[in-house]
């Protein structure tokens, strides 16, 4: 039975994974097509969500070594550090979107 549960956190793990690059792509196009400040952070948050999944497993693998309160230690961190990435990519997100609202409306005025 206990294959069966490494199984689906194997699977869930690179489905994550997986999601995680089209997006990577996605912000790299982005960059791409419009460099400002927006796009940026966006992709910098992107590429540091990455790492710090990838770091995150590795670090617990580490910690776990060396014992319970090592482990617990590396995930009280990672648990403040951790959403670090996802607010960058929010933010650049949030400029994205009212920059082009504001070349909407300026679109439309001069209609």
């Amino acid at each position: 039975m206990e294959n069966n549960d490494s199984l689906y956190f194997a699977v869930g793990g690179l489905f994550y994974g997986l999601i995680q690059l089209i997006v990577l792509i996605a912000c790299i196009i982005l960059v791409l097509k419009q460099r400002n400040t927006a796009t940026i952070l966006m992709l910098v948050g992107q590429i540091l969500s990455i790492v710090f999944s990838l770091g995150g497993y590795l670090w617990n693998f580490l910690a776990a070594k060396n014992g319970v309160d090592s482990l617990l230690q590396a995930n009280k961190i990672m648990s403040v550090v951790g959403p670090l990435p996802y607010g960058l990519f929010a933010i650049g997100l949030i400029l994205f979107a009212m920059n082009q609202v504001k070349k909407k409306r300026l679109g439309q005025e001069n209609v």
